[in-house]
């Protein structure tokens, strides 16, 4: 999950040769977080490209300055440091994920420089008093709720919660937990793993030793496939498997092959202009496919949108100035990409995301209705009826 950071104390575009402004990040090229943040990279530089060629932004051609923060929370702290104080960029670009997210907020707010989240999703991020970062996306509570809607409508009993012992699964653990509560499912299991846990083997097998029906896992994209293909391989069958962002990825299907099949994921956009019907979304999809040759992501649309939000600010305020900004991105009510940005007075913008289900290699949406593309495929078959 990620952000959007602005300002940069003075207007240091005025300042620079060939009157350029300077927009720079710290983004997870390496890593665990490469896959879900490289569709980021991907609209950012489509973005940027787009702007140029409408004349920049308040007149100035956009440099694109994007470190590597390896997927570590200490690296992009100092990467933002060097960012702000030695780079003076007049933009800042964000991270990947709610925990670097978490870090790398505290820096822009001493140095009170507002942005817009477009990938972290972690409640605890607003709740601290923070002014200058502003949510664009659904929190992590929501992930598992359309999953837990749909397990309840097929008559599941037991469920088992687990995922990453990190900040956003821990948050989508906890919504999983409270929807299910909600909805009368009785949780038999919830562990959480270490990070870069690959050996699920002990955790599967308690759970089916529990009776669990279905799985909440709260998971990225490496556990998530290893969770999947270890069920396959001791032949554990549940009636409902449901991840948070492994499924979203345009290669988890490509790199599972069938074993992908019938699993649920949650998305807070898709490339469906036809259903969501947002201003601007069939243009900005065919951009995307053309120069990167598959459909955005909700990873590349979110950021997209905050994007948008961002140029509608600053054209609005008519230069870089930090504070002026953070009044701006407070005050902005408009529709994107990817639906309305309006904020409240913590800085949260009411967003309501997707849960598709992947079927024959293709993400398609079944809940919330009125949006589903088509009807759920539950339960999951058993394994030894697949391919």
């Amino acid at each position: 999950m990620a952000l959007l950071v602005l300002g940069a104390g003075t207007a240091w575009a005025g300042h620079r040769p060939n009157n350029e402004v300077l927009i720079g990040g710290a983004i997870s090229q390496t890593g665990r977080y490469a896959e879900p943040a490289g569709r980021q990279v991907n609209s950012i530089k489509l973005w940027v490209d787009e702007v140029n060629g409408r004349g920049g932004l308040l007149g100035h051609k956009i440099a694109l300055r994007l470190l590597d923060d390896k997927s570590d929370t200490q690296t992009a702290i100092k990467l933002y440091e060097k960012l702000i104080t030695e780079d003076k960029v007049d933009l800042l670009l964000a991270p990947y994920s709610s925990g670097i997210t978490e870090a790398v907020a505290n820096v822009n707010e001493r140095y009170k420089m507002p942005f817009v989240a477009y990938g972290a999703a972690s409640t605890p991020i607003w709740e601290k008093g923070r002014k200058y970062i502003f949510n664009i996306v659904d929190v992590a509570e929501n992930y598992q709720k359309g999953a837990a809607h749909l397990a309840k409508q097929i008559g599941v009993k037991k469920a088992a919660i687990i995922g990453e012992d990190s900040l956003f699964p821990r948050q989508s653990a906890k919504g999983a937990r409270e929807w299910a509560k909600k909805l009368g499912i009785e949780i038999v299991v919830e562990e959480n793993y270490p990070l870069k846990q690959t050996d699920f083997t002990a955790l599967l097998q308690k759970i089916r030793a529990a009776g669990a029906e279905a799985i909440f896992s709260n998971s990225y994209f490496a556990d998530a496939a290893a969770q999947l293909r270890q069920l396959r391989e001791q032949n554990i069958n549940v009636k409902l498997f449901s991840s948070t962002v492994g499924p979203g990825l345009p290669n988890f299907p490509e790199q599972l092959g069938s074993t992908a099949d019938y699993v649920l994921g949650y998305a807070q956009w898709e490339p469906l202009p036809q259903i969501l019907k947002h201003p601007g979304m069939k243009e900005y999809i065919e951009a995307y496919e053309k120069r990167y040759n598959e459909k955005p992501n909700y990873h590349a649309g979110m950021t997209y949108a905050a994007l948008q939000v961002t140029e509608a600010a600053l054209k609005k305020v008519g230069s870089f100035d930090n504070q002026k900004l953070r009044d701006a991105m407070a005050a902005t009510d408009m529709v994107t990409v990817a639906g309305r940005y309006k904020v409240d007075a913590k800085g949260m913008n009411n967003h309501e995301g997707l849960t598709f289900q992947i079927l024959k290699g293709q993400r398609r949406v079944v809940w919330p209705e009125k949006w589903a593309e088509t009807k759920p495929e539950l339960p999951m078959p058993e394994w030894s009826k697949r391919r």
